[in-house]
Parts: structure tokens; C-alpha cells; sequence
């Protein structure tokens, strides 16, 4: 469906990347006689790869719907229906629309995050009526809407309070809202998936090629519910956090992680108690 002009410029820009042989460059795109080269086919294989990359894809949308809200103005209630953002360019992953679930998924975790507020309905994990909080502005305008950044900065950040949890000596440097999360954390069944999401993403920063990452999180995420609280899902949870992180990072990050699914773990039974 390009235009001629467009189809021409495209291919000439493939030749001055050499990423292609390309010969006639002069005449007309039909007449035109182009062959791969090992640079150009490289790069197939390498978009290809990031096509199918299901942690990229996710992490891609979460960026997109802040990004497109920000473009939206959408920072008070109500917000804008998510499913708008498919209309826009920012609805689109490597030239492939997002699909419902990504949208679904990606506006679950923003939610849980603290980034973006709304409503939902029985159907869905995350609000289809959605708008940026303050923090999720913050996110757009700090860190160009890269999300991963903007949290995996509120858990690294040097500057700010040392807390120690537990019984484990190991401070864990935390800053900001999350620091105040951490110490501060109640017993309801959000805060206890907030904290488990933190934790993943913990671990996905620790050892990025980690693949049962979403897996495990939303299995830790199903044991908790506002009526019950699987307490021996979240034991497994810990143990595959744990095991993790000591297989792909040091001691010091394995004191981390360790300390926080504790303290999952101590909330967890506390819920439960109150649950009856």
C-alpha cells in the first residue's frame, strides 16, 4: 500500500545502509533488481527475535499507554477508554497492533504500580477506563515513559532511608514512595500483590533472562484474593525468588530479595488471620 515515492525510498535507504545489493536504483520499483547480503538478513533475524520477545512486548505496551495518556492529557478522571490507543501510532508493536490482553495485561500492571487510575469491569484484570496519577506523569515527563526505569529507579535509588526487614542484616537502599510502601505496608490483599510485582520486577532486573518470570508472578498474584490468601503458593513464590536470584546475581542481591518475600510472607499470614 506505499506510494511509489515511498516504496523507491525505502528500498534506496535499505542500499545506503548496505543491508542490500540493489541495482537499476534509478528506474522504476518494478524494475528495480535487489538481493539480501548477510548484514541485511542479521537484522531480519534480529527484528524477528525482538518480535517474539513476550517480556519486550509487554514492557513496549506499558511505555506506549503511558506515553499515549501523557499525549492524551488524560491525568484526571475519568480517563480515556484504553482501547483507543489502538487508533493511534502508539497502539502498534514492531508494525503489529496490540492485541485486547496486551492492553488488558499492560493497564493490570500500571494499575498495581501506582502510574495510571480507573475503573474496571468483572471481565478484566485492569481498568478500560484509564488516566495517568501523578506519579505516572512523573514517569513520562523524568523517564521518556520508560516505566521499567522509573521503577527499577524507586528501588535503586541510593539517596533516601536504609531499612533493614527482618531478621536479615543486609540493609536494602530504598527511596521514595516505595520506601514508605515498604515499611509502611498493610495487611489488605493489594498491597501484598503491589509488593509481589515489585518483587518480580526485583528479580527480572537481577537476572534479566530469567523465562518464568510472568508465570510465577501471576501465580503469586492468583493466591492472593480478597477473601483468602494461599499461603504455601507465596512460600513457592519466595523459593523460586530466592533460588533465582542466587543462581544469577551476589550475595548482597540474594539478602535483597530474601528480606522482602519475608516480609511478603509475615503480611501474608497477618492478611490471612484477619480473613478468619
Amino acid at each position: 500500500m506505499n506510494t511509489y515515492v515511498i516504496a523507491l525510498d525505502d528500498v534506496n535507504e535499505l542500499e545506503r545502509r548496505s543491508l542490500i545489493d540493489l541495482a537499476n536504483s534509478l528506474g522504476s520499483v518494478e524494475s528495480l533488481a535487489a538481493q539480501s547480503i548477510p548484514e541485511g538478513r542479521a537484522l531480519a533475524d534480529d527484528l524477528r527475535a525482538a518480535h517474539s520477545d513476550t517480556q519486550r512486548r509487554r514492557s513496549a505496551c506499558r511505555d506506549a499507554m503511558v506515553d499515549w495518556l501523557y499525549s492524551c492529557d488524560a491525568v484526571n478522571p475519568p480517563g480515556v477508554v484504553r482501547d483507543r490507543m489502538l487508533q493511534d501510532r502508539r497502539g502498534y508493536f514492531f508494525a503489529e497492533p496490540f492485541t485486547a490482553n496486551d492492553l488488558d495485561t499492560a493497564a493490570a500492571w500500571l494499575y498495581r504500580q501506582g502510574l495510571v487510575g480507573g475503573t474496571a469491569t468483572g471481565q478484566t484484570q485492569g481498568p478500560v477506563r484509564l488516566y495517568l496519577t501523578d506519579t505516572g506523569v512523573k514517569c513520562v515527563e523524568d523517564f521518556s515513559s520508560d516505566t521499567g526505569a522509573y521503577l527499577e529507579r524507586q528501588q535503586y535509588r541510593t539517596s533516601g532511608p536504609t531499612v533493614t526487614i527482618g531478621t536479615n542484616s543486609a540493609p536494602i537502599q530504598i527511596a521514595g514512595d516505595y520506601a514508605r510502601q515498604v515499611q509502611n505496608i498493610g495487611t489488605s490483599a493489594n498491597d501484598l500483590r503491589q509488593l509481589i510485582s515489585v518483587i518480580t520486577t526485583i528479580v527480572r532486573a537481577l537476572v534479566p533472562d530469567v523465562p518464568d518470570a510472568d508465570a510465577e508472578e501471576e501465580a503469586a498474584l492468583a493466591a492472593v484474593s480478597d477473601r483468602s490468601v494461599d499461603r504455601t503458593a507465596l512460600e513457592r513464590f519466595r523459593a523460586w525468588t530466592v533460588n533465582t536470584v542466587r543462581a544469577g546475581a551476589n550475595a548482597a542481591a540474594v539478602a535483597v530479595v530474601s528480606s522482602a518475600t519475608t516480609t511478603l510472607l509475615i503480611e501474608a499470614t497477618k492478611l490471612a488471620g484477619h480473613l478468619g
